[in-house]
């Protein structure tokens, strides 16, 4: 009896070693489900990063039909009336009425956005208090940096556009894309470049 006791007791576990293995196949849980975690949130943001540049997309499809088409204001206003890096704004018959609307895009935190005026009254204007604003694209991570560049009929970079309006031909959209800038370090750039073509020398 006594020797199958102590072969028993040689055979058994102390409870020293018994959290030394709980505590090993711990450590392994938590390594496994961090694993597990990074993956589901790497799968996520490349989810959400893929949505947000194809609304980005859609977003400068719909400003290069808008723009393409840019006309002179019912109140006989050129057709571009603000031209700054994150701010333009013309005039453009958007909804095909036979009326050119009021058209402003800029951007506002991370959201690129347009203002739309239709016009009205006697004499006719386009009343800032009518404008109707609404969401073109989120996660635009532009910043600081420009999101419209403008350039003239032999497509150089005109260095003030504010001051030489009449010479632009060419506007370059671009959108620097990314849903998580804090932890993502690489934005994905969304560009496209729209000529105007009211403009008589625009080829």
């Amino acid at each position: 009896m006594r020797l199958d006791y102590k072969k028993n007791k040689i055979a058994g576990f102390s409870l020293i070693e018994i959290m030394v293995v709980m505590g090993i196949f711990s450590i392994f849980i938590i390594m496994s489900a961090d694993f597990i975690i990074q993956g589901f949130r790497s799968s996520a943001f490349i989810y959400e990063q893929d949505l947000a540049v194809q609304n980005a997309r859609k977003a400068q499809d719909i400003m290069v039909k808008e723009i393409r088409k840019a006309n002179r204001a019912e109140n006989g206003e050129y057709l571009l009336d603000t031209v700054l890096p994150q701010t333009f704004t013309f005039y453009s018959d958007v909804d095909s009425d036979g009326l050119t609307e009021k058209i402003r895009y800029f951007l506002d935190n991370n959201n690129l956005k347009k203002g739309l005026i239709h016009a009205t009254g006697s004499p006719i204007g386009y009343p800032a208090e009518n404008e109707a604003v609404s969401i073109l694209s989120n996660y635009v991570n532009n910043q600081a940096k420009p999101i419209f560049l403008y350039y003239d009929k032999n497509n150089l970079l005109i260095a003030n556009p504010t001051s030489d309006k009449q010479s632009i031909r060419l506007i370059e959209i671009l959108a620097e894309i990314n849903v998580t800038p804090a932890t993502a370090p690489k934005n994905f750039n969304v560009e496209v470049n729209v000529q105007i073509r009211n403009l008589k020398d625009n080829l």
